[in-house]
């Protein structure tokens, strides 16, 4: 006797309950919390593609100004020494201390 042989006489032997073939209030639930998951995923993306433009945005200023400093003469105009990279130590840099993914000194990025 093999499995299907098996499976086969089970079934012809069982009668057909409508009941019996309901998910019932367990599916019931489950289909529920699968659905407020993904609404809650989708408003997660939503505000970390958001949060990503706006960095974008900001990155573009950034370098824009930076660009524009180029012109000018060297140093803070309060006479203050300069950071880093060139009077903006406190902003994000993309310079060799950033590397994108996997950087740990990001805030938004969790282990």
């Amino acid at each position: 006797m093999n499995v299907l042989s098996i499976a086969v006489r089970i079934a012809e032997e069982t009668e057909f309950d409508p009941d019996q073939v309901t998910p019932g209030w367990e599916g019931f639930v489950f289909t529920g919390l699968l659905a407020v998951g993904i609404i809650a995923l989708g408003f997660l993306l939503v505000s970390r593609l958001r949060r990503n433009a706006y960095r974008a945005e900001v990155r573009e200023q950034i370098a824009e100004e930076l660009a524009a400093e180029g012109d000018a003469p060297a140093g803070p105009a309060d006479g203050a020494a300069a950071g880093p990279a060139g009077g903006a130590a406190d902003g994000p840099t993309d310079g060799p201390t950033s590397t994108g993914a996997g950087d740990a000194t990001d805030p938004d990025r969790r282990a």
